[in-house]
């Protein structure tokens, strides 16, 4: 009786949520749209992934025009053709639903939110189906999923639900100790975000090594045989799938060290841009980081994961590590669903999750835990509207860091990408001086050299220490000041 109702809370969420995309929510174009829904376009035109010039066209009439002159958006190819930067897998899976949905003389530009919801959908009927029994282990999963941030992306154009979703079954099939499993559903999510191919490598190594590596006895022997070695090479082939075709493409393994803009120019890309604080903000920034959008599901996930077993850390390094990854991209601050958290974090949420699933157990702790949940998390989604969160409040500041600005200033002091993108709400690929006022008064200002006078003229003084500070700095890097 239990699972029958869980199945059937189930079908009404999937149901009320199809309803409420395809009637009710009106989608506005951010991200990376003009790839992802433009390749849908140009398959449907002559069944290529290259922009012609009808493509264009045709995607002039949805999507503004200067997306088709942006530097990061279709790179010219070795045949004179232009291309997409982003691999079109995901393309490929939303293809057959914009045909869905031309069929049913439904705005098209819907495509990827439906993609999006149909991958989740499967994703969790699968894993309800094939990994949980009890109704309160059932209960658990859909109340942790679809009340976690992953329900702001349903509707946000791009793959980050995708791979959120590839990660949610890898984990799943490994604590199953499904490797070959977990090795494919960690590189298909990777072609989607090059960072995950930390993730995939490592899925890799633990599944080569499972195959070869056998205990007798307690003692260890290597057997290596040929449908081993045979399906790790598929394997790797199928990691480096992406950069093959950027090389056929563009005589490149990534296109994305070549890209003409004002943040590669000035930072290059690679892991020099990794920091120690850019981890911490990964997860702890005020405005983009992952516990301040899901502090219980965090909390839980990371006490769970401590009484864990010890090779848990192994799984928590390679965590670590391809959060770094995630570091290498010139630019810091990107568009996200809403006020956050920041994409390059949600590849974490999977493990929480998987950890709360597994150990919250049916007492009167762990009701008081799901509660909690239940309760914190529909409050944190509230701020960013749910399901159709509105994407310009990535250029704002959220409601916890803008009480901190308001009353303690000085204790905010993130990469001045974050403070100057939310503060001016504006999206440029070089920083500039923010002023953040609050009633008329200044609280909080990152100031530039050549930008002195002006924030004199603005806030009536600038502290002499900072003054100082900034005599030493070139004209492309300041300081903040604090009222």
């Amino acid at each position: 009786m239990g699972n029958k109702i869980v199945w059937g809370i189930f079908f009404i969420l999937t149901l009320f949520l199809t309803g409420y995309i395809l009637f009710f929510v009106k989608l506005e174009p951010a991200g990376d749209i003009v790839e992802y829904y433009g390749i849908t376009e140009s398959l449907l035109n002559h069944g290529g992934i290259n922009l012609t010039s009808q493509d264009q066209s045709n995607l002039s009439t949805t999507l503004h025009p200067e997306y088709f002159q942006d530097p990061q958006y279709y790179i010219k190819g070795k045949d004179g053709n232009r291309y997409p930067v982003h691999f079109p897998f995901y393309s490929f899976l939303a293809f057959p639903v914009r045909i869905v949905l031309i069929f049913l003389q439904v705005d098209e530009l819907k495509t990827l939110a439906i993609t999006n919801l149909l991958i989740l959908t499967v994703t969790c009927f699968w894993i309800l189906k094939k990994f949980l029994t009890s109704p309160f282990q059932r209960i658990v999963f859909i109340s942790v999923v679809y009340l976690s941030p992953i329900l702001s992306f349903i509707t946000w154009p791009g793959p980050d639900l995708f791979y959120v979703c590839m990660l949610l079954l890898a984990a799943f099939y490994f604590y199953k100790k499904k490797y070959l499993a977990t090795a494919i559903f960690t590189i298909v999510a990777s072609w989607q975000s090059q960072p995950l191919i930390i993730i995939a490598l490592a899925a890799l190594a633990n599944y080569f090594l499972s195959e070869t590596h056998k205990k007798i006895n307690n003692e260890s022997y290597l057997q290596i045989g040929w449908k081993t070695v045979i399906i790790s090479v598929l394997l790797i082939v199928m990691i480096f799938l992406p950069y093959f075709l950027n090389f056929a493409l563009f005589g490149l393994l990534t296109p994305w060290t070549v890209i003409d803009n004002g943040w590669t120019r000035l930072n290059g890309f690679g892991l020099q841009n990794a920091s120690l604080k850019k981890l911490f903000e990964q997860f702890f920034d005020l405005n983009m980081g992952l516990f301040w959008y899901a502090p219980i599901i965090f909390l839980a996930g990371c006490f769970f994961f401590l009484k864990s077993d010890k090779k848990e850390w192994l799984v928590f390094l390679t965590l670590i590590v391809t959060a770094f990854f995630y570091q290498t991209n010139p630019a810091w601050h990107y568009g996200t669903a809403g006020y956050g958290p920041t994409r390059h974090v949600l590849f974490a949420l999977p493990f929480l999750i998987y950890f709360i699933v597994k150990y919250l157990k049916i007492s009167k702790v762990g009701l008081l835990v799901l509660s909690i949940i239940i309760l914190s998390q529909i409050y944190n989604l509230s701020l960013n509207r749910f399901i159709s969160p509105k994407f310009e409040n990535t250029l704002y500041n959220s409601p916890y860091a803008s009480f901190v600005l308001n009353n303690y200033p000085q204790i905010y002091n993130p990469t001045p990408e974050i403070f100057v993108d939310r503060t001016n709400h504006t999206d440029l690929d070089h920083i500039t001086s923010a002023i953040y006022t609050y009633n008329g008064s200044c609280k909080k200002a990152y100031v530039l050299k050549p930008d002195i006078e002006y924030l004199k003229r603005q806030c009536g003084s600038v502290p002499s220490e900072s003054e100082k500070e900034l005599e030493n700095k070139p004209a492309t890097e300041g300081v903040y000041v604090n009222y």
